[in-house]
């Protein structure tokens, strides 16, 4: 039952979607820091920084794609030329990203400040927190990550901001925490919408569950997928807004 699930599942990837748009030129930075450890680690908190992966990284899944690979291939699916970005490489399909492993939000926003003139996309991806979450800074979390989004938009061309929740976590204490920064993306997003600016949220957390996760953190193959079709509705949705602006 579950390889006829995973045929359906391909099909589904491989087939053009007709509601879908076609023909942009997408330059997509993916970004993110997430916990690179398993949560269900009794070490988890004395190593967490210095291992080497992440969920935007692609850690867990069996080619080191993540979301990233059926992200791309669903959109070049449809159509459009897309170049994944980044000065970090992993997996098979366009690598390019900017995942930093063990990385807290005030890191990514660090890093996302030095990407963006060298890469300049029109579309990033944001998954970030988790290392925030397991870690217990969680104080002041969304702010950061306000921050982080406001960083992104307020470079000189136009970009799309697709902003994704966290899944779950396989430590109890961190994933209640996981849960409450969730709960308050919606108000960050909400805000800047409000003043105009081209950002949209997505659910990952809730097409991921616990005994989806290989390790406590990371999603498997079938979990990263459907984190995929999160980010593609989101770019789907903005595409609608007039949200997917010219590569600069």
């Amino acid at each position: 039952m579950f390889f006829k699930h995973s045929l359906v599942a391909l099909a589904l990837a491989l087939t053009p979607n007709v509601y879908a748009f076609s023909g942009k030129n997408l330059r997509i930075m993916p970004l993110g820091g997430t916990s690179p450890l398993s949560a269900n680690s009794t070490c988890w908190l004395l190593t967490t920084r210095t291992s080497t992966a992440s969920i935007t990284y692609g850690t867990g899944s069996s080619e080191g794609n993540g979301y990233r690979g059926t992200l791309y291939q669903s959109l070049v699916n449809d159509g459009n030329t897309v170049d994944m970005v980044g000065s970090q490489q992993g997996g098979n399909v366009d690598p390019d990203n900017e995942g930093y492993p063990g990385a807290i939000i005030s890191e990514v926003i660090d890093k996302g400040q030095a990407a963006m003139p060298t890469y300049r996309p029109n579309i990033v991806t944001i998954l970030v927190g988790t290392n925030d979450m397991v870690q217990n800074i969680a104080d002041g979390a969304p702010d950061r990550l306000g921050t982080l989004i406001d960083d992104i938009l307020d470079w000189d061309w136009l970009t799309l901001v697709v902003v994704s929740t966290l899944p779950p976590n396989g430590n109890g204490d961190a994933n209640g925490r996981v849960d409450t920064y969730n709960s308050a993306m919606a108000g960050v997003v909400q805000q800047r919408v409000d003043a105009g600016r081209s950002v949209v949220l997505v659910d990952s957390h809730a097409v991921v569950a616990l005994e989806d996760l290989v390790d406590g953190t990371h999603p498997n193959d079938a979990a990263y997928d459907r984190m995929a079709s999160q980010f593609y509705e989101g770019i789907k949705l903005a595409e609608t807004k007039g949200w997917i602006f010219d590569v600069a």
